[in-house]
Formats: structure tokens, sequence, C-alpha cells
């Protein structure tokens, strides 16, 4: 999708089960799933415990809608975004590399998690709307929302500041970002690239500090911050992992 593009929308579907790779462990009338995360214990600490209550949301990746339906049960009316599949997330340049046969294993991946959306969008009767676009070049036409939320999303992110940029400019009150938590970052902005020779690992760029957003966000207009830290269990790795949540608001106008 070109610069300047608008999005389309995605109609829902209602894939079957067996076509569906969930992201998100979930629970289904047919037993448990077990996706790379499962978020279901602490999932108010992941989202930062912010209210929801009558809130639109715009959300950045979604994978398998369980946050999108969490906060849709909570009282908010949730717009995600999604990459065009021709696009997906970026991918880091290791010399030597074969991008191409990776990318064709990791669209085969990423159509059975956008399957897992619709099924559990269809299991819930959910209004959630998807629509599709370039996340670096946002248009207007997209909407403006009272809070964005970007969770575990800007370290697959060539220019993370950009795709914040962005999403700051549709979003009217508060900005939720959730990434992994290392104490060893300290209190200052960090962005720490992750990537190095030898460990070729290709669709992971960055570590952030809290301070990095409170900076970032506090920039484009988003100067009441706060941050809180969690664990979650990833299922992938059967692992606790430390996390922590960034809370960023405009200022309140004064009546």
């Amino acid at each position: 999708m070109s610069k300047g593009a608008s999005f389309k929308t995605i109609p829902p579907r209602k894939p079957d089960l067996k076509d569906c790779r969930f992201y998100h462990s979930v629970t289904l009338p047919s037993g448990e799933v077990s996706g790379e995360w499962d978020l279901r214990k602490d999932v108010d600490a992941y989202l930062g415990n912010v209210d929801f209550k009558g809130k639109s949301v715009f959300e950045v990746g979604p994978a398998s809608g369980f946050l999108s339906v969490h906060m849709e049960k909570a009282g908010a009316s949730v717009t995600c975004l999604e990459p065009p599949m021709s696009h997906l997330w970026d991918i880091v340049p290791f010399e030597g590399f074969n991008v191409e046969k990776w990318r064709k294993e990791f669209v085969d991946i990423i159509g059975g998690v956008r399957n897992s959306f619709w099924y559990y969008h269809d299991l819930h009767k959910s209004s959630v709307r998807m629509i599709e676009t370039d996340p670096y070049h946002i248009q207007p036409d997209v909407g403006d929302y009272d809070i964005g939320l970007l969770a575990s999303v800007l370290l697959h992110t060539r220019a993370p500041f950009n795709l914040l940029e962005q999403v700051a400019r549709r979003v009217r009150e508060t900005i939720i970002v959730t990434e992994m938590y290392n104490p060893e970052l300290g209190q200052e902005a960090i962005c720490r690239l992750l990537p190095h020779r030898g460990v070729q690992q290709v669709d992971t760029w960055w570590q952030f500090s809290p301070g990095f957003f409170f900076s970032s966000l506090g920039l484009l207009g988003f100067t009441e911050a706060r941050f809180s830290t969690h664990n979650q269990y990833s299922a992938a790795t059967n692992q606790i992992v430390p996390m922590f949540t960034a809370v960023c608001s405009r200022p309140k106008k004064a009546a």
C-alpha cells in the first residue's frame, strides 16, 4: 500500500477452527486453546488498568483479538489496524538471510493468526472493526479515537517513533503502550537495538525503557504519564515474563 493510500475495512468472516493459529490463549466451547501468550490472569494490568467504558479505541496489531474483545466487553468501541499482507511487519535486514523464504513461512503463520481473530470475533458476536492500511502512513479518514493501544507491537517495527507519531495524530486522550520490562535500562529514554550478528532474529528490533515512551509521547502532546509493571505468562516459552505498561495522556482542557 503506497504512501498516502487510504484504508480498507475488512469484512467479518467465519473461518474453520482448524485453519486458526491463536497468538493469545483463549477459552473456546471446545476447551482451552494455548497461544503464544496467556494474558487472562492479569489482562487489566496489561492494559494499564484503564477504564474503557464509553471510549473509542484504536488498536494496532490485535493478533487473535483477545484484547479487542476484552475492551469491547469493558464498554469500548474498538477499531483494529493491521498492515497489508503484502508488507506485514518490518524484517531485520541481515546480510545473507533468505528473506523470501522466511516471509513465505511468516505469511502462512499470520494468515492463521488472522483467521483466529475472526473465529474469536464470531464466537463473541463482536462488533470490533478491522481495517487494513500502512501503519506508517495512517490517513485522517481512519478517524479519531479516545484511546490508542500498542500492545507488544513496537518491538517489531523498524521506526517505532514514526508509528507512535502516526497513532498520536488519531488519538484525542490517551495512548497505552505495553512492552517487555528490563529494569537494567533504568529511567532514561532508552531504545536498545536487539538484533546482532550470530542471532538471526528477524522479527524483533527493540527493547524499550518506560522513559522512552514518556519522552516520545510527551513530545507529541501526551505529557501526563504513568507506568506499572506486571508479569505475564509466555506459553511459547513456559516462562513468566516481566512487562510494563505506559499510559500517557493529553492534559485535560480547563472547563
